[in-house]
């Protein structure tokens, strides 16, 4: 067989040794007629363009010619002939010449003495800086060549495949396999058609979303066609001329190759395959196969398992320590973007990747920017990034508790990050003492001892003391006629008074606890005989009666100043159930003189909010408290209210069941809401008739139940499952699964509460209540 690839760069360069006056001469006196002249005239001006070329490039060319050509040829040759057979090479109807053209167009077909040459410009792709990709690029002329293309222009698989790696890991999950063809068949030029086959109950390969020309062939038995051998074979299959594959299944007479890549399941099972099908003869190489087996692993979480992955998101545990971390984390209007690197199998990701996945979704501040599939379950990570800073989360970090993760952020992010979140943490801290004193005042109220003077003043001191509010001063105003009538104040009436206060509190230690154990009914503060029968008109503060607190400056409304002996600026906030205005609250630093922070208004518009219950009617605080605990449509405990048992659990073990409906979205989609919203109810009055006095039942997701059985006795549990099943099958024609923990024995609360889950997932199989393998522990 004859040479294939016929070397001139050599013959070409040798234009350097001529003035450039002399180039077009040079060019004209080539011994390569009529192929030089063939070439020269596919171009429009070619020897204007020819003189245009700077020799500065061509001399650089030369250098690089001179260190690599002893073997171009060589390599050229080899690469070629590895497709001998399918280019048919013994026909010997064409020639590859490699010369120096003027770089317009990397090959171009002319006709030879009694061939067709390829004519491949090496100055062009080194132009594009793609010379080491030189015997690539002569492979695909040659490709395109045989489909009966007479030129081209080099392009860059790997390239290509990294950009569409960037689309894919970035997409959304919606309508994904619809995209990854669109994107396929627009990207790689010799990707004609482009679809997905699935796998069905039945064992047979279903046609799914594709792009290019219609096909008859929409139900594949696994082993039949090339489709079927890399289902059955479960391997990678390239067949680089169709027409010498004798179990080939023609879908059209265009298709001259064909690339099938298996994707799994985390069982090793077929899930379905990816199908490429092109025009083009041997266009395939190991760097489609890397590819295409990527898109398949990265489908293993992103289609295969994606219902689990949403399932796993969907009941990711944010604690109320992390709520309040994220709800501030919005007000700095960062907006930062997290890239997530997931192992396929849901149940080897660490929970705090699917907090974070979860978080991610919901906050406005921020957006998964990419998900990565990984080979092994120690790649797992997290890296969230912004304008001003980025972190990595390691595996071993995301398997921490959330609250060391939060501090390894804290010691890992540059300082400007790291003390916005620390002065979080630590406003965080501080609102905890406020809430824990808002919650021994209410408990305080709810008392049947308690009384109204002692309840204003609890208020007050939560407003003023160090352990809560830090004012200075507090002063209650009960609305009437329109105007606010004082009636409570707290704090010193003197800087001398003050100093005396804050030397003998050095020596004590107090909180609202104590303040509530020991004040008396009949207490009266000093600083009250300073303004008794003062009132302040609404008109004078209407535009302040929002129910938020505001900062006032003496000189905005200097006649309430005086009147209050105000020196600087003060807090106001208005007492509101609703509309109605109940009271007023003013607070201000009269004597330290500090700033008022967002930390005491936080803490003032919270406990003005606690006393608006109180004031206005504590049977109707009990109504909305009853009516917050209650889900309205089964009428079962509501998930908060399961947030904060398995905040304060009352019991030392129990049994945590998890139920969830059989075929319920089924119900929804055929029937409508109406009739959905009628089953749940149903499902939660069987719920609540059959449980015990000592069980609790929590609504904890949509058609989810939660039911607290205190006991660990395997028998007694099935009783009261039973009897709640016999009930709903009776009256609602329908079942659902059911899974079941043991705490303390099985772990703390969310290793119970997440292995309920699992098992109820493995009841929806076996039908059955599912237990651990082991006897439960009485």
């Amino acid at each position: 067989m004859r040479s294939l690839v016929e070397n001139h760069i050599g013959d070409f360069l040798d234009i350097l040794t001529y003035q450039k006056k002399e180039w077009i001469e040079f060019w004209k006196k080539l011994p390569y007629k009529p192929i030089t002249d063939n070439y020269a005239n596919k171009f429009d001006g070619f020897y204007e363009k020819l003189l245009s070329i700077s020799r500065n490039e061509l001399t650089e060319l030369s250098h690089w010619y001179d260190e690599n050509k002893e073997n171009i040829r060589d390599e050229l040759t080899v690469r070629i002939r590895k497709s001998a057979r399918d280019f048919q090479l013994s026909k010997e109807d064409f020639v590859i010449y490699l010369i120096v053209g003027i770089g317009e167009k990397d090959w171009i077909v002319v006709d030879g003495k009694s061939e067709k040459v390829i004519v491949f410009d090496v100055y062009s792709i080194w132009k594009k800086g793609k010379i080491d990709k030189l015997a690539d690029a002569i492979y695909q002329s040659v490709v395109h060549f045989r489909h009966g293309e007479l030129e081209g222009n080099y392009y860059d698989k790997s390239e290509i495949f990294e950009y569409l790696k960037k689309q894919i890991v970035s997409a959304k999950n919606e309508n994904l396999l619809e995209m990854i063809c669109k994107l396929l068949d627009e990207h790689v030029p010799y990707y004609n058609w482009t679809g997905f086959y699935l796998m069905d109950d039945e064992g047979m390969l279903v046609l799914g979303p594709y792009v290019g020309e219609p096909t008859e062939h929409v139900r594949i038995p696994v082993g039949k066609g090339i489709c079927g051998q890399a289902a059955d074979t479960k391997l990678t299959f390239i067949v680089q001329d169709v027409s010498q594959e004798t179990n080939y299944l023609s879908c059209s007479p265009h298709v001259k190759s064909e690339i099938v890549v298996p994707i799994f399941r985390n069982d090793g099972s077929v899930f379905g395959e990816i199908d490429i099908d092109s025009h083009y003869i041997a266009p395939f190489d190991n760097r489609d196969k890397e590819f295409l087996e990527w898109i398949a692993k990265q489908l293993m979480v992103r289609t295969v398992h994606w219902d689990e992955f949403k399932r796993r998101i969907k009941i990711a545990y944010i604690d109320s320590y992390l709520s309040y971390l994220l709800s501030e984390i919005i007000k700095y209007n960062v907006t930062y973007f997290v890239d997530l690197y997931v192992f396929n199998d849901p149940n080897k990701v660490p929970e705090n990747l699917f907090k974070l996945w979860r978080i991610s979704e919901k906050l406005s501040c921020s957006e998964i920017k990419n998900i990565y599939v990984v080979d092994k379950v120690e790649e797992q990570r997290a890296v969230l990034y912004s304008e001003i800073d980025s972190i990595s989360l390691d595996y071993n970090i995301l398997n921490l508790p959330p609250q060391d993760v939060v501090f390894y952020m804290i010691k890992n992010l540059r300082e400007e990050m790291a003390k916005k979140l620390f002065y979080i943490h630590y406003q965080a801290t501080r609102l905890a003492q406020s809430f824990i004193n808002s919650k021994l005042i209410i408990k305080y109220t709810l008392n049947k001892d308690s009384n109204i003077n002692t309840i204003l003043y609890a208020f007050l001191t939560g407003i003023t003391a160090g352990y809560a509010g830090s004012f200075n001063r507090a002063m209650f105003f009960y609305y009437t006629d329109e105007k606010f009538v004082f009636q409570k104040a707290i704090g010193p009436r003197t800087q001398e008074e003050a100093n005396r206060i804050w030397e003998a509190i050095e020596d004590i230690e107090l909180n609202m606890k104590d303040f509530l154990d020991t004040v008396s009914k009949d207490f009266r503060s000093a600083l009250e005989l300073l303004y008794e029968g003062k009132t302040i008109e609404l008109d004078v503060v209407k535009k302040y009666t929002d129910g938020e607190a505001h900062v006032i400056s003496k000189e905005e409304i200097p006649e309430l100043a005086e009147t209050f002996d105000i020196l600087k600026e003060f807090a106001l906030v208005t007492v509101k159930s609703g509309e109605n205005i109940l009271g007023l609250i003013i607070a201000d630093n009269n004597f330290d003189l500090k700033p008022i922070s967002d930390y005491q208004l936080t803490v003032l518009k919270d406990l003005a909010d606690q006393m608006a219950f109180i004031l206005e009617n504590r049977r109707f605080f009990e109504t909305v408290k009853e009516k917050a605990e209650i889900d309205v449509l089964t009428g079962l405990k509501t998930r908060r209210t399961f947030e904060e048992f398995i905040q304060n659990i009352p019991l030392n073990s129990f049994s945590l069941a998890f139920l969830d409906l059989n075929k319920f979205k089924m119900i929804n989609d055929m029937y409508g809401h109406e009739k959905g919203d009628e089953i749940l109810k149903k499902f939660g009055k069987c719920i609540n008739m059959n449980i015990r006095k000592t069980d609790i039942a929590f609504r904890y997701g949509g058609d989810e139940v939660i039911i607290i059985l205190n006991t660990t006795e395997e028998t007694i549990v099935e009783k009261v499952i039973g009897r709640i099943l016999d009930c709903f099958s009776s009256s609602a024609g329908m079942t659902f699964s059911t899974g079941v923990a043991i705490y303390p024995a099985e772990g703390d609360i969310n290793k119970v509460l997440k292995l309920a889950d699992e098992r109820c997932y493995k009841s929806k199989i076996t039908g059955k209540i599912e237990f651990e393998d082991s006897e439960l522990n009485s």
